[in-house]
């Protein structure tokens, strides 16, 4: 009966990666988010042969940058920031080819607070998400970004060694609360 079951493939869920990196005047950006998202969304195979080349992709950099930077709003200081592209670039995950955008977010204003509005997706697949590194100032934060979660907010001051361990302790407790198989063990 094992030998004439099929092979089972597991589909990764759709997710993106955003990186920020905080510097005085301005966040540097990038976002790696899959080409087999980015053609269900906005169509980068324009022969519709099922690949995606170099050639197909950078006739669309212009419509990517619009579609995905219209989906993500960056404040600093309570102050928008605005987003440019800089510059466009593949890269492979385990799951496949992932285009990066590079952007640079000018900022009226710096702050200690950094946040973040996102939407990428969440109108075509509600289980896509978002996950970002924020870098400042030799710190690093993480978050994920989902339909729930949209818009979060990060201090850019390095927290205390109370602070972080206070934080770990309490998502630990959360991780093993709702675990069933946690539960269960106990």
């Amino acid at each position: 009966l094992m030998l004439t079951c099929a092979a089972a493939h597991a589909h990764k869920p759709s997710d993106s990666y955003l990186i920020l990196k905080v510097a005085e005047g301005g966040v540097a950006g990038q976002w790696d988010i899959a080409l087999r998202d980015l053609e269900y969304a906005i169509g980068l195979d324009a022969d519709g042969n099922g690949e995606i080349t170099w050639g197909e992709l950078s006739a669309r950099h212009d419509n990517l940058a619009s579609y995905a930077l219209a989906r993500l709003q960056i404040a600093a200081g309570g102050k928008t920031c605005t987003l440019q592209a800089v510059d466009h670039l593949v890269d492979h995950h385990s799951d496949g080819a992932y285009a990066v955008l590079k952007f640079n977010a000018a900022c009226p204003e710096s702050g200690s607070r950094l946040t973040i509005g996102y939407g990428l997706f969440f109108d075509l697949d509600p289980t896509h998400r978002g996950l970002a590194r924020i870098e400042s100032g030799g710190a690093t934060q993480t978050a994920v970004l989902s339909p729930e979660r949209r818009e979060q907010s990060f201090d850019l001051v390095a927290p205390s060694l109370a602070a972080q361990i206070f934080a770990y302790v309490r998502e630990g407790v959360w991780h093993i609360w709702i675990g069933f198989d946690h539960i269960l063990f106990l």
